[in-house]
């Protein structure tokens, strides 16, 4: 099997192949650490590779594999982490400079999980800093482009920008990334991979900074629907969910006419309609209808504001008063929207949109999922952003919009890729209701089928 090609696979590919003996964990630990050398020279991918730790790790899943005692399918397959995980030794920034120094003393839960299982930590990737943006501009610690374009520079997304950068990019099989209101999918969307936005509470964030405790969640990108099941089952402590047979035949999805679908820009509007269309062909029922929780949930936000930045000024304020000027302007100034909150707005947006979440779900509860692009538009260019707040900040209200539904109605929701040939990345998000990873890795495996 050609070295050349293992960057282009998938992690489940190259675990099997290392069941057969046909790569060594080492070579392929090597292999990826060269390719974040050369490649990502200027550390805007990874904010800090682990080289020590992954050459350690992949020695120990080569002896396993050679004794025939390997952990699991994922056994000696590299793996990228977002620099909010915390690594035993090595500083998790949290993508600001406010927090360079911040070594802890033992990993995160999660990333204790994966190691047990085999996996190689490959290093730590960039993003938005504090997780607070769906751009994934950071200029602390610079901002990796979007792999999908060589010529120009545009947007990863955000927040896990490195995360899905480092796949797109062969800088890793997968990558594990957060999402608080979209930040696994929207980078995931935006580069042409998968990205599974997990329910709140489902994986335990033991080591995981926090941004948002109440909308916190994390989940892998990835090349394809089966590797997401596959990490799932790793971070989850549990099998991984059975994929095989899975078809759209007597599947029901429902695509909104309020919202969701307004203002897609043309490649973003041609490529879902196209993918809607073959899905129907494959058997899937798809029925409009209107879903008026998304404006209720979208009036309640407006007018009591952002749960986000009221709890991530309560865990952060402190810092960002005190050193605000060190923080990009783009982050700095969402955090300070939370000091116009009070404590009643929070909690009455709390208690409103979890009566939102209950309605809608009672309306949707005839439907396999719901069905929207990702985001409403494809990756603008970097420039055009980072030092022009008006239009950052409309490009980051745009590009979070049909996510966000996703974290405050109390779904699982899942984005893989469905754009036409020679076109930049679009994503297809299908969201089911809190707690319904297995139905939904199913229906995105024949989702994928039918797309392929």
């Amino acid at each position: 099997m050609s070295e050349q090609a293992w960057h282009e696979m998938t992690a489940l590919d190259l675990g099997a192949a290392i069941g057969r003996s046909e790569i060594d964990p080492v070579d392929l630990a090597d292999h990826f650490l060269g390719r974040i050398a050369s490649e990502d020279a200027s550390h805007q991918v990874y904010i800090n590779a682990t080289p020590e730790r992954a050459r350690a790790e992949a020695e120990a899943a080569s002896a396993r594999a050679k004794a025939g005692l390997r952990q699991g399918s994922l056994d000696g397959v590299p793996m990228s982490w977002k620099d909010l995980t915390d690594t035993a030794g090595v500083a998790t920034t949290f993508g600001s400079a406010i927090l360079r120094d911040r070594v802890p003393a033992r990993d995160a839960l999660l990333l204790r999980r994966a190691t047990l299982a085999g996996m190689v930590c490959l290093g730590k990737t960039n993003l938005s800093e504090f997780a607070y943006s769906g751009l994934g501009i950071n200029p602390v610690y610079g901002t990796p482009a979007n792999a999908a374009d060589g010529a120009v520079r545009r947007v990863p997304g955000g927040s896990s920008s490195g995360a899905a950068v480092s796949v797109g990019r062969g800088l890793a099989p997968a990558g594990i990334g957060s999402d608080t209101g979209g930040s696994v999918r929207i980078p995931a969307a935006l580069n042409g991979v998968v990205g599974l936005k997990t329910t709140i509470g489902v994986l335990p964030l033991d080591g995981i900074l926090p941004l948002s405790p109440s909308l916190d969640t994390i989940g892998p990108l990835t090349r394809d629907v089966a590797d997401a099941n596959a990490i799932f089952g790793v971070l989850n402590d549990s099998k991984p969910f059975d994929l095989t047979g899975a078809g759209l035949a007597g599947v029901r999805l429902l695509k909104p006419r309020d919202i969701a679908y307004d203002e897609l820009d043309e490649t973003v509007g041609a490529a879902v309609s196209a993918a809607l269309d073959r899905l129907a062909d494959a058997g899937a029922e798809i029925v409009e209808a209107a879903v008026p929780e998304f404006a209720e949930a979208f009036e309640v936000v407006a007018r009591h504001g952002n749960i986000i930045s009221a709890e991530a000024y309560a865990l952060w304020g402190e810092e960002v008063d005190s050193r605000g000027d060190e923080m990009y302007w783009g982050v700095l100034s969402r955090f300070q929207l939370a000091k116009k909150l009070s404590a009643i707005d929070a909690e009455t947006a709390h208690i409103r949109l979890h009566d939102i979440a209950q309605r809608y779900h009672a309306r949707t509860a005839g439907f396999t999922a719901v069905v929207v692009p990702a985001c409403p538009r494809v990756a603008p260019p970097i420039a055009g952003l980072e030092h022009d707040p008006a239009a950052y900040d409309e490009a980051n209200l745009a590009l979070t919009r049909n996510t966000r539904l996703g974290n405050i109605l109390e779904c699982c929701a899942l984005t893989l890729p469905c754009q036409r040939p020679e076109e930049l990345p679009v994503g297809l998000m299908l969201m089911q209701r809190g707690r319904s990873e297995g139905s939904l890795l199913r229906l995105a495996k024949a989702v994928e089928a039918a797309l392929a």
